[in-house]
Parts: structure tokens; C-alpha cells; sequence
């Protein structure tokens, strides 16, 4: 079923070190800076808060390895959607696609855009200003033209702008951004451990076994932490544009998630060094709080900078994979035929990341990203499932299929994973179960257009 030569267009340039940074880039993004203190608030214990770490980074780490086996196989542009199309059928895979282009690619755009402005008017307070040029409703929703959302959507269109001009500027804006992300990162943990003025008193006692053991407090710390590890398959979606990827697609899945949880492990012993877990307790910039009371002298505006370049790599590379989604579903016959483009020049799928940017930038202006994601994270998180569950399906259902890669610990491995996110599934309809069944209905829109594409495909 898959579309060989759909793929030929896209030159694979990418290599071993990009993909790399590619992932590393998209992983750390805001969460590693903020999250420790909503996980502190659950589970106020040294032990407990590397525990949870821990743990999300191998919940991670089954994903990727998972998804190494199955893009070592279908080496192809799309990621997930590819690979849901061919285990569970068309509709599912469109569906998939679907959510992607309405909410989890353009969405995050959007996000990321509004977020890096926001930490940016640190610096220049003017963009932070709430007064409207302009403000108009249409069909029910406000938009709201302000300083903030007119240089969030100039940002999203430059850095759009910069994917169409060819797939080595992207990778190698990203392998800078990335470089001073990590190069920070270990900045606070070499300082902090060197000179900081911390203790090691913060870490005793380790663990309380009470809390530990409750399940649902266990569980609720964990959530915060696979928000941070989130993007751990970057490299999956640009598959058809990496070298030699039977090698090093699963590498990179491997190394990166690798580097990142021993960044943020080490991250958070400097954190706890630094400040005693109690006093983390519900702490939104945790990262400032501890390199001041390490360095005695307020950090606000190192942190701030720090924060704003990792923002600006994880937009970077939701800029330039999500685009290969809609790409893959448009040479299926399954969106805008016109997505198929790619540029003669350039070698990059212009229309689609054009098409994304202003998508994004209609939901900058209405604001409606962040209620999107809250009604489609169900969906989302099901979709993971979906994903990695298609090791096991396409091994029953495609055993002859070239497998490069075999995943090491195989079934249990997508099992663990395929588990959790259920699991957060199902914790997340219980405690939101309107919200669950408004994500339902938002990705079920989806059904009548795929039979639209559908009915075209079959006319032509």
C-alpha cells in the first residue's frame, strides 16, 4: 500500500547528527524549566520526583524504540499516520492525520508561537501589551489583532518562510538552537554542582513509600513529566528525508531519548541540591528558583533567555515535520491534491507548510488552540497507542515486511507503553468525560470528510 514513489521527490539530506538534534530539540522544549514543581506538589519526595523522571523517560524510550523498528520498515514521509494507515486501514490513518493538521502540529505551532512571545516580552514589554489594533467576531469567535498575537503569527510565518527554503536551513538552525539548548542545560548542572550554593541535606529522606505507594497520586505526578518528554518521535515524521535510515533512524531514536533523560535527570539532582523538594511545591518557574538560591543573585533573566531559545528550537521542529503528515495524506488522494507540490528548487512540500502556518495563525488569532488541546488530548494520547501498537499488528498482519530494526523486547515493550497511555486514556475520561466526548466529536468530523476524498479518489 505504500507510495514508493511518492517518497522519490523528497531528497533524503538529513543525516545521523540532525535527526538527532532534531528530536533532542523538539523534547526539551518549556517542560524540563516548569514541570518539577507541579510534580513536587503531588509528590513531595526527592526520590519520588527522580522516580517519575525516571520513569517517563523510559515510557519515552519504549515509544522510540518502538517506532524505530516500525520506521526502519516504512522509511517513508508521514510518521504515525503511515503507520496507523497501514496497520488499522485508510480511515484511521486519515483520521490520525486529521487531528494532526487541526489540532497536535498546528496547535503546538501556535502554542509554542504565543509562548515564545510571551517569554520575549521579558525583554521587550511592548509585545506583552493586551491592547487591541483590532477585534472582530466571526461565526461565534473573537479575533483580537495585538502587538503579542500580530509578532507570534510573524514568527510562525519567518520560520514557515525558512522551511520552504530548503530542508539544510531548518537542520541547521536546528542543530544551533538544539547545541545552545544542551549547552545550557549542562551549563546549570556543571555550575550548579561546582559553585552553586546548595545541599545535599535536600535529598533525605529519599523516598516516603507511603506516598509511593498510592496509585492515583503516583499517577497524577507522572502526567507533568510525559508533557516534558513529549516529542520523543520527532524524527519519525521526516523519515523519507533521512539518510541511510534503516541505520539511522533507529539510532537516532535511540540516542537522543538517551542524551534527554540523562539531561533531565541530572537537571533535577542540581534542582533538589538546590531547593528542598517541599519548597518546589506548586513552583511555576522551578529552573529560576533553584539557580538563584544556588547563585544567591536573581537568574530571571538568564532563565528567561534560556527558556525562549529552547521554545524557539521546539518550534522550529513542529514548523517542519508536521508538514510531511499532510504531504503523505495528499499523495493517498486523502487531502488538498495541491499538498503534493513539492518545490522544484527548494525540494521542500512549500504548499503544506504554507498551509499549516496560516492555519496556525487563525487559531493564534481566535485564541481557540488551547481549548483544542484540551478536548483533543484524549485523542491524542490514544493515538500513541494506535501508533505503537503497530508493531504488533503489522508483525501478524505484514510479516514479510523488511524490518532493518527489530525492537528489542518485543512484546512487552510496546505492551508497557500501550498500557500507560490507556491508562491515561482512561483517567483522563473519568475525571473530564465532557471534554473527552467533545474530543470524540472533533476528530469524528473527520469521518465525513475522508469520505469527501474518498468519493473524489474513486471519481477520477
Amino acid at each position: 500500500m505504500v507510495n514508493a514513489m511518492a517518497q522519490s521527490e523528497l531528497k533524503r539530506q538529513i543525516g545521523l547528527f540532525d535527526a538527532i538534534m532534531l528530536i533532542s530539540g523538539d523534547m526539551i522544549g518549556i517542560g524540563i524549566f516548569v514541570t518539577t514543581g507541579a510534580i513536587a506538589e503531588t509528590l513531595p519526595t526527592p526520590g519520588g520526583v527522580l522516580l517519575v523522571w525516571l520513569l517517563g523517560g523510559l515510557l519515552a524510550l519504549t515509544g522510540a524504540l518502538s517506532c524505530a523498528e516500525l520506521s526502519a520498515s516504512l522509511p517513508y514521509a508521514g510518521g504515525d499516520y503511515i503507520y496507523i494507515r497501514e496497520a488499522y486501514g485508510k480511515l484511521m490513518g486519515f483520521l490520525s492525520g486529521w487531528s494532526s493538521f487541526l489540532v497536535t502540529f498546528s496547535g503546538a505551532i501556535a502554542f509554542l508561537a504565543v509562548g515564545f512571545t510571551g517569554f520575549m516580552s521579558f525583554f521587550f514589554p511592548l509585545l506583552g501589551s493586551q491592547d487591541a489594533f483590532f477585534s472582530t467576531t466571526v461565526a461565534g469567535l473573537y479575533i483580537n489583532f495585538t502587538v503579542g498575537n500580530i509578532f507570534s503569527m510573524i514568527v510562525v510565518l519567518l520560520i514557515s518562510a525558512l522551511h520552504c527554503l530548503g530542508v539544510r536551513q531548518g537542520t541547521v538552525t536546528q542543530n544551533i538552537l538544539t547545541t545552545l539548548k544542551i549547552g545550557a542545560l549542562l551549563g546549570i548542572i556543571l555550575l550548579g554542582v561546582l559553585f552553586g550554593n546548595g545541599s545535599t541535606a535536600h535529598f533525605s529522606p529519599l523516598l516516603d513509600w507511603q506516598k509511593l505507594t498510592k496509585f492515583s497520586v503516583f499517577a497524577a505526578a507522572f502526567i507533568p513529566a510525559i508533557f516534558a518528554y513529549s516529542g520523543w518521535n520527532a524524527v519519525i515524521y521526516i523519515a523519507g528525508e533521512i539518510k541511510e535510515p534503516e541505520k539511522n533512524l533507529p539510532r537516532a531514536l535511540l540516542w537522543a531519548n538517551l542524551i534527554v533523560i540523562a539531561l533531565y535527570l541530572a537537571v533535577n539532582v542540581v534542582y533538589i541540591y538546590a531547593v528542598p523538594v517541599t519548597e518546589m511545591k506548586g513552583a511555576l518557574r522551578v529552573s529560576e528558583v533553584a539557580t538563584t538560591a544556588l547563585f544567591g543573585y536573581q537568574t530571571s533573566a538568564w532563565i528567561t533567555a534560556i527558556i525562549t531559545v529552547s521554545i524557539l528550537g521546539a518550534l522550529n521542529v513542529v514548523t517542519m515535520i508536521g508538514p510531511r503528515i499532510y504531504y503523505a495524506m495528499a499523495r493517498d488522494g486523502l487531502f488538498f491534491q495541491h499538498l503534493t507540490r513539492i518545490h522544484p528548487t527548494f525540494g521542500t512540500p512549500t504548499s503544506a507548510i504554507i498551509l499549516q502556518a496560516i492555519w496556525a495563525c487563525l487559531l493564534i488569532l481566535t485564541g481557540t488552540f488551547g481549548t483544542l488541546f484540551t478536548y483533543v488530548s484524549v485523542i491524542i494520547t490514544l493515538f500513541s497507542a494506535l501508533t505503537v501498537g503497530s508493531v504488533i499488528v503489522l508483525r501478524w498482519k505484514r510479516p514479510e515486511l523488511k524490518r532493518p530494526y527489530k525492537l528489542w523486547g518485543y512484546p512487552i515493550v510496546p505492551i508497557l507503553f500501550i498500557i500507560a497511555h490507556l491508562w491515561i486514556v482512561w483517567g483522563s475520561v473519568v475525571e473530564k468525560p465532557r471534554d473527552s466526548l467533545i474530543g470524540v466529536f472533533i476528530v469524528g468530523l473527520g469521518i465525513p470528510a475522508y469520505l469527501i476524498w474518498q468519493n473524489r479518489l474513486k471519481s477520477k
